[in-house]
């Protein structure tokens, strides 16, 4: 796949990060937070926040960017 561009987003930064995944790019940016099994109603909140990612599980929300 090759390597990895850090993405912007200022979690990735963060040393204890409030989310699980980045809503930017869906890295893991603290693994300390369990893995969440989220709903889709959920998910759909996120989309219409325009969230990429979900925060709680890493899924892609949003096709096509990139």
């Amino acid at each position: 796949m090759g390597s990895l561009q850090r993405c912007e987003n200022y979690n990735h930064g963060r040393s204890n990060a409030p989310v699980r995944c980045c809503p930017s790019c869906g890295g893991i940016v603290n693994q300390n937070l369990a893995i969440k099994k989220c709903a889709q109603d959920e998910h759909s909140k996120k989309r219409r926040a325009r969230s990429t990612f979900c925060v709680d599980c890493g899924e892609q929300l949003i096709e096509g960017i990139g």
